[in-house]
């Protein structure tokens, strides 16, 4: 499933919203429906996040404009999702906002050699295809890179014990950490015999 805008639902513009508003609205403001995007659902899900109640972490703000051929979109996320960190691999919480803008150009008009120039907000792109804007492949993308590449649970992480897989964050570090030592020296591997 996707969400494909129908350009008549754009007029002059239209500012889309799901969970509580992170910037006020800039057109008609028009609230989305999770049953309606079961595609939006599926990724909340996976980042263990909500739009609704007292429990929301999710938010999302889609200005949709048009301008001349093309369809500025403006895009403000705000969300904490659940991450796995990377050294230590704890499951922990982090605040994520972003914010990004693209051009949707219609397939006909991006012919070769034809130049438009854009500046360094404007470089994403989409093409649409005169009835309506793939909008959900704009939020997708959004959404994805605004995560971490190699997320911390905390700035220093200390990660794992190699030999005996301790996460050397807690209080009972190994204090081989660091250190080569052989095979099976390792203080922490007694203690879970």
């Amino acid at each position: 499933m996707s969400w494909k805008l129908p350009l008549n639902q754009v007029g002059s513009g239209s500012t889309f919203t799901l969970g509580a508003p992170a910037q006020p609205a800039h057109f008609k403001e028009v609230p989305l429906q999770l049953d309606q995007h079961p595609w939006l659902q599926d990724i909340l899900n996976e980042l263990s996040c909500s739009s609704e109640g007292k429990q929301a972490n999710f938010s999302l703000t889609l200005d949709v404009e048009k301008q001349s051929q093309s369809y500025r979109v403006k895009g403000h996320l705000k969300m904490i999702p659940q991450l796995e960190c990377v050294r230590s691999l704890t499951q922990f919480r982090s605040v994520i906002e972003s914010e990004t803008e693209a051009l949707f150009f219609r397939a006909a008009e991006q012919t070769p050699g034809s130049e438009h120039e854009l500046s360094e907000s404007e470089m994403e792109s989409y093409e649409h295809d005169g009835a309506g804007l793939l909008l959900s492949e704009f939020v997708t993308d959004l959404i994805y890179t605004s995560l971490p590449d190699f997320p911390l649970c905390q700035p220093g992480c200390k990660g794992l014990c190699s030999e005996c897989g301790v996460n050397l964050n807690e209080a009972r570090q190994c204090p081989n950490a660091g250190q080569e030592t052989a095979r099976g020296s390792c203080p922490n591997v007694d203690m879970f015999k």
